[in-house]
């Protein structure tokens, strides 16, 4: 009972705003006889109670993550330490089989919501870069030498990613005062990645580098390894001969192929690599301050990571399973 009291007084000794108080007067309302049998209209807080539980069963099923303390820590574990995206997390709790395991939508919302302590969209490396972007029109004119392979040649199974042995290549640069840069060697089909930490930013430094994965494979598993290799029309680049003819012989060991200008989606498969390497190296870094080791356990996390256009496999899962078919 209210003691014949206001609301407003109620709301303000109760330190709630005056509507929630008129809210649950009203929920509580219920019809009373007197000792006269007159009828009259009383708060009731068992009537409000009832009413609010009734209310309650329309809000739909609750929490899957629930009490599931451990769940929680494998979500902010596989997030916050191993970097994995929710996508690939959820991918994990169904191989694993995890029990109470939600699916990729369910975890954003929760991530979205702050139902996951320690793990916010912060966390999320790539969603809080992630904004839509119009794609431009771009007029395309033919400002290569004959000799230079236009990417329009490239046959139709290296397109539609069917062939192993297809590569792109691109630089991870710093600031301007930085010289060293990161090479980028990304497989088309498999999306295995290949990083090399060059001096320079010269077609020499690339020509080296590529020298020395032709010695460390062989010249022939090179040539069925790397049959083609895309890239773009920066000057470390245009070099055709020297990147395509073997440092061994004069037999040709690769094909090369040039994206269009302004065309990077053509080149799709590395600059979605070079976002990923850009978590462990940020823009503005200079490259000559990563060591040796660092490129190498980079190399390892992306060719380790599952990825969702492989089907969850990593992308050394896929080489390894190539490579078998090669051998074969």
């Amino acid at each position: 009972s209210r003691g014949g009291r206001p609301p407003r007084d109620i709301a303000r000794v109760l330190g709630r705003h005056v509507r929630t108080i008129r809210r649950e007067i009203k929920r509580g309302e219920a019809t009373h006889l007197d000792t006269q049998l007159r009828t009259k209209q009383v708060y009731s807080s068992d009537r409000g109670q009832d009413v609010h539980d009734l209310n309650a069963t329309a809000k739909g099923p609750g929490l899957k993550l629930g009490a599931n303390h451990g769940l929680v820590a494998f979500v902010r574990t596989r997030i916050v330490e191993h970097r994995e995206s929710p996508d690939v997390v959820t991918a994990q709790m169904r191989r694993i089989g995890i029990v109470g395991a939600v699916c990729t939508k369910t975890l954003y919302h929760y991530i979205d919501q702050g139902l996951i302590e320690g793990v916010s969209n912060e966390s999320l490396r790539e969603k809080r870069k992630r904004r839509r972007r119009a794609r431009r029109t771009v007029r395309r004119s033919r400002m290569l030498p004959t000799r230079r392979q236009s990417i329009e040649s490239r046959p139709d199974s290296v397109n539609a990613r069917t062939e192993f042995g297809h590569w792109e290549i691109d630089l991870v640069v710093g600031p301007h005062s930085s010289k060293a840069a990161l090479m980028s060697l990304v497989e088309r089909k498999t999306r295995n990645v290949l990083l090399r930490r060059l001096p320079a930013r010269t077609h020499a430094s690339v020509h080296r580098a590529i020298n020395g994965i032709e010695r460390s494979l062989g010249a022939r598993r090179l040539r069925n390894v790397f049959r083609s290799i895309a890239a773009d029309n920066g000057a470390e680049f245009l070099d055709a001969d020297g990147m395509q003819i073997s440092a061994r012989s004069s037999r040709k060991r690769t094909t090369l192929f040039y994206a269009h200008p302004y065309a990077s989606w053509e080149r799709g498969a590395n600059e979605n690599t070079c976002r990923i390497i850009r978590r462990f190296v940020a823009k503005g870094r200079h490259i000559e301050s990563i060591t040796a080791e660092t490129v190498r356990a980079v190399e390892q996390w992306i060719n380790n990571y599952p990825r969702k256009i492989i089907g969850y496999h990593s992308p050394q899962q896929c080489l390894d399973r190539e490579c078998q078919e090669l051998t074969a």
